[in-house]
């Protein structure tokens, strides 16, 4: 929606348009003067009275997009077809349906990756349970490895000790009987009896040390038996979980590819999607827009038809500027493009879009007044196609009004024009094929 802001002079409102600020094109071929063969300068045409109610500025009736999309009438005078804006509408539904196909698979996959990624936690920390076990298994061993060697050296120590026992009994008999032991010891009978009893003493703790280590060995021994299978079934355990964590790992990896992939597809399809819903767009507006100024222009003629029966006063056939003054009015505009928008701006730094023709044309000696109404009667009209460089076009909110014109802009060929289109703009380039274009532009003679 265009807003109105009234300032002093004329009444002024941002103008939309759909060509930025291009210095660059004001090319040398531009600054040639577009002439039709055969036509006169001037035209007659019904002056109206001075009855405008406001410029540069009333809010714009046609309901167009306020940009223009990238479809020129200028150049490409048939509109979009309706099978066209059809086939378009039918390529933005399949690409919505392979768009929300393409959503579901990925929705699915992510979902399948969720789910094997919660495996993947709960096999890995089964994993580390039997690492640990595995660990403490073999520790246990190890422990029995060296119980069972404690108990076999304490067995060793007990056997050599009974064996220097038995050596030690063997040399106090001398090999004699026990009545010659008795007669020949020194302490007689009784020192006899007293050496028998210790020996029997000192046999009977071997024969139980021997015992003892015996003993410890068998237990050495079934302990090391169940710690070394017990080791044995973790080691197993822990190859069964090794191999269930690589290969869910692997699982996860893979589907997290299949991810990836739909993602990469839905991505496209989305970008896909974006552009054919563009292309309608554009398709949509441009018909509607070729379709307006169909309709304006149809009502410009009937409008001037009507006009041409007023007993207004008229301007006579080449009353007009010339060409030349023409020429220098379009090359002076185009050198002030890039100075800012104002309201009632005339310049120098500074301009609004009938202050900026208003001294354009005093550049070729042309006065006229500062308010696109009045300008609207400053000279003949020119119908569009016969426009030449110079001549002034008009936009209004409704074309077959001209009481309502808005906005004035400088022809320079080729289908565009240097204006001063809105606040916060710079004076630039644009395209003559806006919403709201009159019928007719005016070649400027002034008073």
């Amino acid at each position: 929606m265009l807003t109105p802001l009234r300032g002093l002079g004329d009444t002024f409102f941002d103008w939309p348009g759909n060509h930025k600020p291009d210095r660059g094109r004001a090319r040398r071929s531009d600054l040639r003067r577009g002439h039709f063969p055969g036509r006169p300068r001037g035209r007659l045409c019904g002056r109206a009275g001075l009855r405008f109610a406001a410029g540069c500025g009333l809010i714009a009736a046609l309901s167009l997009p306020s940009a223009l999309p990238g479809w020129h009438l200028d150049g490409n005078p048939s509109p979009p077809s309706t099978s066209q804006i059809n086939s378009a509408e039918g390529q933005v539904k399949q690409n919505q349906a392979s768009l929300g196909a393409a959503q579901g698979r990925l929705s699915t996959a992510s979902k399948a990756l969720a789910d094997l990624q919660t495996q993947a936690e709960v096999l890995t920390e089964r994993y580390d349970e039997t690492l640990v076990n595995e660990q403490r298994a073999a520790a246990a061993y190890k422990v029995t490895q060296a119980r069972l060697a404690a108990a076999r050296q304490a067995e060793d120590t007990s056997q050599r000790q009974l064996a220097g026992l038995a050596a030690q009994e063997f040399e106090s008999g001398g090999g004699f009987d026990a009545v010659t032991s008795m007669l020949g010891d020194a302490n007689g009978p009784q020192g006899y009896l007293n050496e028998v009893g210790m020996g029997q003493v000192l046999a009977q703790q071997g024969t139980d040390t021997l015992a003892v280590n015996q003993a410890n060995d068998v237990v050495a021994k079934v302990f090391r038996t169940q710690a070394h299978e017990l080791l044995v079934a973790q080691q197993a355990d822990l190859r069964a979980a090794t191999a269930l964590k690589v290969a869910i790992q692997a699982a996860v990896a893979r589907q997290l590819q299949f991810v990836r992939a739909d993602k990469a597809q839905r991505d496209k399809l989305a970008t896909q999607l974006a552009t054919a819903e563009a292309h309608e767009t554009a398709l949509v507006a441009a018909r509607r827009a070729y379709l307006a100024a169909q309709a304006a222009q149809r009502a410009a003629a009937a409008a001037a038809a009507a006009q041409s029966q007023d007993s207004s006063p008229t301007w006579a056939a080449g009353s007009g500027a010339s060409a030349s003054q023409g020429d220098i009015a379009a090359n002076w505009a185009l050198t002030q493009i890039g100075k800012p928008y104002q309201w009632g701006g005339a310049g120098p730094n500074s301009y609004d879009c009938s202050g900026l023709a208003m001294v354009a044309w005093a550049q070729a000696g042309v006065t006229l007044l500062h308010y696109t109404g009045y300008q609207w009667e400053e000279g003949p009209h020119v119908p569009i196609d016969q426009l030449q460089r110079g001549d002034l076009v008009f936009y209004a909110t409704d074309t077959s009004d001209p009481g309502t014109i808005h906005h004035v802009g400088i022809y320079i060929g080729n289908g565009e024009m240097v204006d001063a289109p809105y606040t916060g703009a710079y004076v630039r380039i644009d395209s003559i094929y806006q919403p709201g274009l009159m019928s007719t532009g005016v070649d400027p003679a002034g008073d």
